[in-house]
């Protein structure tokens, strides 16, 4: 029959002398099943001044200001340490079978840093009781890894001793992980896997180097334990961290918000202006940076250490004053860094910031490959879905790589050692991202040469099979099929009113309706030179493609700004679809852009 278990037991505070006319250490002593259990606090009291029945040191004023103040230090210490000590008997009830390493738990609580050199924990003690006392110090997510190994032993009816990991056990736990589905049926992903067998490798070679603990890393093969391989290309691993344009960037800082998703929405375009992980944030936000000019600052990263120097937009500077002044009303920010690793502030601005992307309408659907266990699959979400505060990192960096700044340049900011990060991780570049790069370079480097892409050299052309459209451009293009020269009267007549002209104020609220009239009809009619249009743009370059879509978008901008009706937009976007000029990438990309910028001008 089991035995019962009372978690009855008490903790008193002894004095390690009472006789002596110096400070004297006071211990925290537990009673349990006979046995006395003996812990430091770390702290001293004179004996005279120690309250025995109140179990505090004494404050009076008939003692020094530094008597006074060295004992409320001491009685704050003590209010702690009864405070963890409630905490561990919280643990034992739901790790009852770890009563027999009371001790070595009560220590964890009570005082972690307390060198034990007389005694030395035994390897078959519980291992993961062990191992739980370096994954306290080590931070968020070690602790998880530690309990998940625990639930596998029980589940298995494995013996759970330090002992008994090693390489054959890592293996077969990696097996379930890669097989078994989680409580929500879903196949582990390989990143989590991963991530918890290597996290569980830290914690063993810590244990190995403790001299408190007799268990050996080589001897147990632990070295020799292979992660499995991640089947995925780097394209297909890059395919789930999508960076966010500029223009989305952009909608997300000009949402009106308040509360914490206000505080949340700038930290994260924060992080996208500056490319910092959210754990060096809270040091930008306290202003604890070395200043090199007006614009630029430099910190060393938590993770390297090395020295980020970062440039502040002038977005990032409003920013970054408003909290430096103000301070975080709603969002818990740690003031330390090792704070933030320990904390959950991570997995609060994820969910929120999901919802303020949702709110945004980044709801384009995105495909993507994602490798669970050891099988491959194809998975489609919603682009909001998959923002975290690590997509700013990768926003800023493909962002900066995109205007033209070269990579050598942008680890500066992000404080990398050399480039491969950037091209395995960080930059995303579709194919026509790097056609258009290519062809840019080509046009801008090669003239003068028998690779000129202009007609200095008579080399022999080939022909295409249509017949290429003649005398069309940009603008007239944008004018038969848009409209846009009417848009652009209409802008320019808008950016008059309010000014002077002869001594009175510029109205031209009747000419600006009627152009605006004049525009929507024509989104509704159909063009009859539509087929010359769509064989201009079949022809040009991938380079002058993306000129024209540039040319569109600020066209589409400027309708949303003289105040054309949603449906005209809409039609004029579905249009460009028709013809060419986006392909389905940027028609999503444009029509989320639209609706924001409508959403915003109807708030106005």
């Amino acid at each position: 029959m089991d035995e019962q278990i009372f978690l009855d037991f008490k903790l008193n505070f002894n004095l390690c002398s009472s006789k002596l006319d110096r400070p004297t250490l006071v211990y925290a002593v537990v009673y349990f099943r006979g046995k006395q259990y003996k812990i430091s606090t770390g702290v001293k009291v004179y004996p005279n001044q120690w309250n025995k029945r109140k179990q505090i040191a004494m404050v009076s004023t008939g003692f020094t200001k530094l008597d006074n103040r060295n004992n409320s230090i001491v009685n704050s210490k003590l209010q702690e340490i009864l405070y963890r000590f409630e905490q561990s008997k919280l643990y034992l009830c739901d790790n009852v079978e770890q009563i027999g390493c009371l001790y070595y738990i009560l220590k964890r609580y009570i005082n972690p840093n307390m060198k034990d050199r007389s005694v030395k924990m035994k390897i078959e003690e519980v291992g993961t009781v062990i191992l739980s006392r370096y994954a306290e110090k080590k931070g968020r997510g070690y602790d998880g890894a530690v309990s998940n190994l625990k639930k596998y032993l029980k589940e298995k009816e494995r013996s759970d001793t330090l002992e008994n990991i090693n390489k054959k056990l890592l293996e077969d736990y990696q097996e379930y992980l890669c097989n078994t589905p989680t409580k929500g049926n879903v196949v582990r992903t390989y990143n989590t896997i991963k991530d918890t067998l290597m996290k569980l490798r830290t914690l063993l070679k810590m244990a190995h180097e403790d001299a408190n603990i007799t268990f050996d890393y080589y001897k147990n093969e632990i070295d020799k334990f292979k992660i499995i391989q991640s089947e995925l290309s780097r394209k297909e691993k890059k395919s789930k961290q999508v960076p966010l344009t500029e223009e989305q960037v952009e909608i997300l800082y000009k949402l009106k918000l308040s509360g914490i998703e206000e505080e949340v929405r700038d930290v994260f375009v924060c992080q996208c202006l500056l490319g910092q992980r959210i754990g060096d944030m809270p040091r930008l936000f306290r202003g604890d940076y070395t200043i090199i000019d007006n614009n630029t600052v430099t910190i060393p990263v938590q993770k390297t250490n090395e020295d980020a120097t970062i440039y502040l937009f002038p977005i990032a500077k409003e920013l970054l004053s408003k909290y430096r002044e103000r301070g975080f009303r709603h969002l818990q920010i740690p003031a330390t860094e090792e704070e933030c690793k320990k904390s959950r502030m991570v997995d609060v601005l994820n969910s929120i910031i999901k919802k303020i992307c949702k709110d945004a309408g980044f709801d384009s659907g995105v495909t993507y490959k994602e490798q669970r266990g050891t099988e491959k699959l194809t998975l489609t979400k919603k682009l909001y879905e998959l923002i975290h505060t690590h997509i700013a990192r990768h926003t800023f960096i493909t962002i900066m790589c995109n205007m033209g700044i070269p990579k050598e340049t942008v680890i500066i900011a992000t404080a990398h050692e050399d480039t491969k990060m950037i091209d395995e991780v960080y930059l995303h570049q579709s194919a026509q991202d790097n056609a258009m790069k290519l062809a840019a370079a080509i046009e801008e480097k090669a003239r003068g040469s028998i690779f000129n892409t202009g007609e200095t050299f008579p080399i022999n052309k080939v022909e295409h099979t249509m017949n290429v459209p003649i005398g069309i451009t940009f603008e007239t293009l944008l004018d038969t099929q848009f409209f846009a020269s009417k848009i652009n009267k209409a802008v320019e007549l808008q950016s008059q009113v309010g000014h002077l002209k002869d001594g009175k104020l510029c109205s031209y609220d009747n000419e600006i309706a009627s152009l605006i009239s004049e525009i929507e009809k024509f989104s509704q009619s159909s063009t009859s030179d539509s087929d010359v249009a769509k064989q201009y743009v079949k022809q040009l370059s991938v380079g002058k493609l993306s000129d024209l879509y540039d040319c569109f978008r600020e066209m589409i901008i400027k309708c949303v700004k003289i105040g054309i009706s949603r449906d005209a937009i809409m039609q004029f976007i579905n249009k460009a679809l028709e013809i060419g000029l986006l392909d389905n990438a940027r028609f999503t990309n444009i029509k989320e852009i639209t609706t924001a910028l409508l959403d915003k001008r109807n708030q106005d």
